[in-house]
């Protein structure tokens, strides 16, 4: 029932719950669950009224969330890779330009930090990331047909 829109989904659920009452009410619950069929099924049937599949546009936020998650961590482990490497080198300072940012990582016996500022390229990368995450989480391309 993820293709079906959340409001609609939401008065289904309460009609489906009050029928199942009822009719568990009168033949038992095992019995009232058993007669609604296999819940692939039943959720198809109701899929299958609205004529064509629609986005899942919380998956494809979710997948666009999870997306910058990587890159963020990705760029975590490349700053703690790189001032190991600093440290295995007796310390000190180096200045860096990873899509065009300057990126300063200083590992010295009294500093540990890494400095840098977001550059044009670096927030194309973000969002051209989260837009293509979105929309194959989101199956954008169900709108079309």
């Amino acid at each position: 029932m993820q293709d079906y829109p959340s409001k609609a989904f939401t008065g289904i659920k309460r009609e489906l719950r009050a029928e199942l009452t009822a009719a568990a009410a009168d033949v038992g619950m095992r019995q009232a669950t058993a007669d609604l069929g296999h819940p692939r099924v039943l959720a198809e049937g109701y899929t299958a009224e609205l004529g064509r599949r629609l986005p899942r546009y919380a998956t494809g936020a979710a997948a666009a969330v999870l997306a910058l998650g990587a890159l963020v961590y990705l760029a975590g482990a490349y700053a703690m890779g790189t001032l190991d490497a600093i440290e295995a080198m007796g310390g000190g300072t180096l200045t860096t330009h990873p899509l065009g940012a300057v990126t300063t990582f200083t590992h010295t016996a009294t500093e540990l930090s890494v400095q840098t500022s977001m550059s044009w390229q670096g927030a194309l990368l973000h969002g051209a990331t989260a837009a293509v995450a979105f929309v194959l989480g989101s199956r954008l391309w169900r709108l079309l047909g």
